[in-house]
């Protein structure tokens, strides 16, 4: 989690998107499902502690929202799968957040929470299949077998289990990991549309959406 600490540095990275999910619903992974002021509320305190590292260049909302979403249903997977192989996430994880809480002391503790939830997201993922693997593995396996075995469960378990983000979100689960993409469902035919759903973000454009669509 090494760059976990550094707001701006991961907001771009960022699984298959289903629209038929019920009204509110933004995120659905087996047996959970999340709502969309969740994701908002979120977004909002992930934005709060982003902008200092953003330097004057807004980012349009929804590509935090994306990896909000993203986050949340990879979390959401990893708890499910470690439960299921009655496993508990490695302590790696919780030597990886203690390190970066170090160095996000100036936040408050809502937007350091949503820093650790989103941009740890992939870190959290990774010491639960460290987990799963070594169950599965038996014995003292190395950290690298550990960690092989436990991305083929974390993977067959995406494959056998229902993982639908709202395509508004604009991110899909790819290979274990959330990466944004253009899911709308309609084509841009505007400038203005392109720049809105392209997968890079246009800071020009984020510059001039309102307030509350943009980060920044």
């Amino acid at each position: 989690m090494a760059g976990l600490a550094v707001a701006g540095a991961v907001l771009l990275t960022g699984c298959g998107s289903v629209p038929d999910l019920n009204p509110g619903i933004a995120v659905v992974v087996g047996d959970d499902s999340v709502t969309t002021r969740h994701v908002a509320d979120l977004s909002s305190d992930y934005c709060a502690a982003a902008e200092p590292q953003l330097q004057g260049q807004p980012l349009p909302r929804h590509y935090l929202n994306g990896r909000v979403a993203g986050s949340i249903a990879l979390r959401s997977a990893a708890d499910q799968l470690m439960a299921e192989k009655g496993v508990e996430v490695d302590p790696s994880y919780a030597t990886a957040v203690k390190q970066a809480e170090a160095q996000l002391t100036d936040l408050t503790t809502a937007q350091r929470d949503a820093i650790v939830e989103v941009q740890g997201a992939e870190t959290y993922v990774a010491a639960a299949e460290t987990s799963v693997g070594r169950a599965a593995l038996g014995g003292s396996p190395s950290a690298d077998d550990a960690k092989a075995a436990g991305e083929k469960a974390f993977q067959a378990w995406l494959d056998d289990h229902d993982v639908r983000i709202d395509p508004r979100y604009g991110v899909v689960i790819e290979k274990g990991q959330a990466v944004l993409t253009d899911t709308s469902l309609s084509q841009p035919v505007t400038n203005t549309a392109k720049q809105a759903d392209a997968t890079t973000p246009d800071t020009t454009y984020a510059a001039g959406l309102p307030a509350a669509q943009r980060c920044g």
